[in-house]
Order: C-alpha cells, then structure tokens, then sequence
C-alpha cells in the first residue's frame, strides 16, 4: 500500500516559524550576567564551577586575570567577578575573550552569553578609552578596547541676561557651528583656569535652519566635537534636555540637543515660524 504525501496545509506557518534560541556549546560556561556598568569595570557571573575568570587577549592567547573584587563566597552558586579593566596593559585598541580558567591550569574556556542588551558605551575615567561587551557569532563573550574619538567636554551651560554661557574642558579658541561642513557661525573662546567659556546671544545667531548644526570648538581643520561628560545614558537627547536661547521677546531663537553619541547639536530656529 503506497500513502500519499501529506501538503502542508495553505496558509502554514512552519517555514516562517522563528529560529530556536541560541544555546551554549557543551560545556561551556554560561554566563548569568554580564555587563560593563561604569565605563571600565566588567561585572560578570557564571553557574558555580570549580577554576576562575580570566580575560584571553585574541591576538597573543596570553591570559590575563586581573584582581577581582568579589570576594570568593559573595555569590553563593556563582563563580562571580567585578574586575577594573584599567588593569589591562596597554592602551590601543585590544579585544579580549572572557575565559574560565578550570583548576589545575587546564585549557581556558570560552564563557558563553544570550544576546546581549548592554547599556550604551560610556567613556572610563580617564575619557580616552571606551570599553565594550561583545558577543561573537557563536556566542562567545569579548571585550573590547577602543579609543574615544578626541573631543571637548562641556561642563555646564547656563541662561544669563547675556545669553547662552557655556563652560567646557579643553583647548581651542574658536567655538563654531558647522552644517553640511560649512562653518554658519564662529564665536571666541575666553580661557578661564583650565576652561574655556562661551556665550552665545540672539544677535549672534545665523539664519535659521531646518537641521541641527554640529557644535565644534578648535580651528578651521582642526575643529573638535563637544562631547557630553560621562555619558551613560541610551538615548541622551531625551534623556539630558539642555537650556534653550531666547530673544528679547521670549522667542526660542536657538535648540541644544545632544545626538546618539552624546555630542552636541544646536538648530537655529525662526522666531516667526509657529513650532
């Protein structure tokens, strides 16, 4: 007796159905949580095993283990470690596997992660190094060393009778507006100690413009953006609302927003345009 092969019924699913959820090779560690919460300390847990947490630079196969700060027994069913990534030498760019060294100084093992949901990268303490969590195709957790794009940090800004005044940490003596890499408004920079300082009036202002410029301190060819300092936050535009310059007639003349990458934006608005 032959049987007929069944169709699929019309309108099945099956071909659309999502893929299974990724799963950890056998025997690798699994990593409970994983994250880079300050800028430069990698906090990372596993299901208790015997061994400890190392790094694994990918170029040279050297492992590092860098102090950790858990104590041993602070997470009871965890093998648990807070460790300062400044401790890693160098300072270029470097990607480094996160590895469970087994007792007995037995081949390191790669530690496995779900997909990942980290925060967004904030530079460490010292503003030139940027530290992220990664996760390869198969899973395996990485870290990775970057340099921060070189900028100006802003420190404060505030609304006086004169306008917009604003303090940033750096060097320069030219504050300027750039859209589509014209320059629509210079301004000079008055050093103060460390600082520069700024302010901004309605006077002052270009013709209006329907997309932010970006704020840049330096000289023509050498312009640096102005980043926002220590930035932890996903979305600092939402996140991080900045004063607005008004005219004589409390009519907002100039926007400040921060972008995706925290660096400072500013739209010059038409005092006549209903928003």
């Amino acid at each position: 007796m032959k049987f007929a092969r069944r169709r699929p019924a019309e309108g099945s699913d099956a071909a659309d159905a999502p893929p299974p959820p990724p799963t950890p090779p056998r025997g690798a560690p699994v990593a409970a949580f994983a994250g880079i919460l300050d800028g430069q300390r990698l906090w990372l847990a596993i299901d208790d095993a015997p061994g400890s947490l190392a790094l694994r630079d990918t170029a040279s196969g050297d492992v590092i283990a860098p102090e950790n700060e858990v104590p041993a027994d602070d997470q009871p069913g965890y093998r648990a470690a807070r460790v300062d990534l400044a401790q890693l030498p160098g300072d270029a760019e470097a990607t480094y596997d996160v590895v469970l060294v087994p007792a007995r100084n037995s081949t390191p093992k790669p530690v496995w992660s779900e997909p990942l949901t980290a925060p967004r990268p904030r530079p460490a303490a010292d503003g030139r190094t940027q530290w992220r969590l990664d996760r390869t195709d198969d899973g395996l957790l990485q870290v990775h060393r970057g340099v921060v794009e070189e900028a100006v940090e802003l420190r404060s800004i505030e609304v006086s009778d004169d306008g917009l005044r604003m303090t940033m940490a750096g060097a320069g003596g030219t504050l300027a507006l750039l859209a589509d890499d014209e320059t629509v408004l210079t301004l000079p920079l008055t050093p103060a100690d460390d600082l520069l300082t700024v302010t901004i009036d309605a006077a002052s202002l270009p013709d209006p413009a329907d997309q932010p410029a970006q704020v840049v301190v330096g000289e023509p060819g050498a312009w640096l953006p102005v980043r926002r300092r220590a930035n932890d936050l996903a979305e600092p535009g939402r996140g991080a609302p900045l004063p607005a310059l008004v005219d004589q007639d409390d009519r907002e003349r100039l926007r400040l927003r921060w972008s995706p990458r925290a660096l400072l934006l500013a739209r010059v608005l038409d005092p006549e345009e209903p928003e």
